[in-house]
């Protein structure tokens, strides 16, 4: 996702996830497959190497995860500076809850 609508779309949808260092919201699309946005904020990875390693961070984990997913824009927001412990793992569970509560079913 790339234009600000489909972020403001998501996010006025108003359901999210939390996990112990993510932020997931999702809302169902009518495009039969999973689409990612990203929010990393500079006020909490001040260096844009860190903002771009987190990126590439969560493109991964969602490009992993993508083929389980139903139909869903997912913006992903990290609300918490972490090292780099089970990131991926919390962000995979946090991409499954998401989809349980979000998703059309």
């Amino acid at each position: 996702m790339l234009q600000a609508a489909e972020f403001e779309a998501v996010m006025a949808y108003r359901c999210a996830v939390r996990s112990r260092c993510f932020q997931v919201m999702g809302r169902p699309n009518e495009l039969g497959h999973a689409r990612l946005g990203m929010i990393v904020s500079k006020r909490l990875f001040a260096r844009a190497v860190d903002r771009n390693h987190m990126r590439r961070l969560i493109r991964e984990t969602f490009r992993l995860s993508s083929g389980a997913l139903p139909a869903l824009d997912l913006v992903v927001r990290p609300y918490i500076k972490f090292g780099e412990g089970s990131i991926a793992e919390d962000l995979q569970a946090a991409f499954v809850s998401a989809a349980a509560k979000c998703g059309k079913s």
